[in-house]
């Protein structure tokens, strides 16, 4: 059965000596005998072996394997462990050591543990395993965005929102930002932030907003951006070519938390949709290290060319043998450029650097200007100026002033260039113009 991919956590320190990796590496691999220890697999060696799991009378699984070379060091751990509600969770882990750098690499997916057809979701949580490696030390880092020591930052100047602001629209930024805003001095609610920061550990930077650090924010980016009042906002990394202050993210106002909190569990209910939405683009957006390929493939070479000095195999089983590490390495390319494609699908970005949103058309609407959020009840209008791979580029307009109004169900890349103009997707209303020709117009209603 197909696994559901959840998440994935990449985290690297490169430029360390020799000595320097191999130490590392063997601390890792410390801590990675210790959790599986704790998980109750005896054998912490063997390629195969299985453990009593916390969910009664079940039993969970793990794989390992192990290699080293002149390409490097690389441990594998999958770890499948079935849970209360019906489904298998797959952690599957893998450390690297090479010339350039050490990894960690990190996948979480799920599948039903039986064949049924029911709505199910699942909410992963933080691995224990990357809080421990992480803990190792304060120097990890995703591509250019340091990790640091974890935790909350708290930002409590006018000048730290300043310094936020310019985070925030760097386009060399790797990862997401969650800032956590007070109101008169406090969090929504109590832990908030250290709450969320311990869940998208590795994932996202948490930061804590005073009142002061708010308006410094704010003074940079503009209301509709900021972070003020107590409300919580996830800011998106920016490419390359991107208009300035459109920043894709997603904003829960005070209003928002108060909705989510009509039951009293609006902490986990924001905690779970953080986890969610972080999680979920890390599946998409987190690559494997080439170095894991290089030093599986570097084996399968070196046991090819034995086979060929040893002249034991006949001529035929070592051409299979060498159709098959080439064919396996093309498909790794090809792999690689349909992940590329996926994210474009989904994700609506564009590949290696390229533009994410488009200027405002002149005339269109208020060029150079900011427009404020859509409000609760308010109607506007938009027109699709083109098309770009997984979304439509849309801008804000006039009225049109027809009257044949469609409902516009299917109408996902309007829906996802709505989203990333406006920066949110709660709309009541979303209707398409059935007379408007050139790209067509759209009525929604917020």
């Amino acid at each position: 059965m197909e696994m559901q991919h959840l998440s994935a956590y990449l985290m690297e320190i490169p430029d360390l000596n020799e000595a320097e990796g191999r130490v590392l590496y063997q601390e890792i691999d410390s801590v990675v005998d210790s959790w599986l220890n704790r998980k109750g697999v005896a054998d912490l060696s063997a390629d195969k072996s299985t453990f009593v799991s916390k969910t009664e009378g079940q039993t969970g699984s793990v794989t390992q394997a192990f290699f080293s070379n002149d390409q490097g060091d690389l441990r594998e751990v999958i770890l499948e462990e079935p849970t209360y509600d019906g489904h298998t969770f797959r952690t599957a882990l893998r450390v690297v050591r090479s010339s350039l750098r050490v990894v960690v690499y990190l996948t979480l997916a799920a599948r039903n543990s039986h064949s049924i057809i029911r709505p199910g979701f699942v909410v992963p949580r933080c691995p224990e395993i990357i809080h421990k490696i992480r803990g190792l030390r304060d120097d990890w880092s995703l591509g250019t965005t340091k990790l640091g020591a974890g935790g909350v930052i708290d930002f409590t100047e006018e000048a730290d929102g300043i310094r936020l602001a310019s985070s925030i629209l760097s386009p060399r930024r790797t990862m997401p930002i969650v800032a956590v805003s007070v109101d008169e001095g406090e969090e929504r609610w109590p832990g908030l932030s250290k709450q969320i920061a311990r869940d998208l550990s590795a994932l996202a930077t948490l930061v804590r907003l005073s009142e002061e650090a708010s308006w410094g924010l704010t003074d940079e980016v503009g209301s509709r951006l900021s972070c003020f009042n107590g409300a919580v906002r996830l800011y998106w990394p920016v490419l390359k070519g991107t208009v300035e202050h459109r920043v894709p993210g997603r904003v829960w106002t005070p209003d928002r938390l108060s909705n989510l909190d009509r039951d009293g569990e609006g902490m986990e209910k924001l905690r779970d949709q953080l986890r969610m939405t972080v999680m979920s683009a890390a599946a998409l957006g987190v690559e494997p290290p080439f170095e894991i390929q290089e030093i599986r493939s570097h084996r399968a070479r070196m046991r090819i060319r034995k086979l060929e000095e040893d002249g034991k195999s006949t001529a035929e089983e070592l051409v299979l043998a060498q159709e098959f590490l080439k064919e396996n390495e093309e498909l790794r390319e090809e792999i690689k450029a349909l992940h590329q494609v996926i994210a474009q699908m989904k994700g609506g970005y564009e590949v290696e650097g390229n533009a994410v949103d488009e200027p405002e058309e002149a005339g269109e609407a208020n060029a150079g200007e900011e427009s404020p959020e859509p409000q609760p009840g308010e109607t506007r209008f938009y027109k699709k100026t083109h098309s770009k791979p997984g979304y439509d580029v849309l801008v804000q307009v006039a009225d049109c002033g027809h009257n044949n109004w469609e409902s516009a169900h299917s109408a996902h890349k309007a829906r996802k260039g709505l989203i990333r103009l406006e920066g949110k997707d709660d709309w009541t209303l979303l209707n398409h113009c059935a007379t408007c020709t050139g790209g067509g117009r759209w009525r929604v209603r917020w």
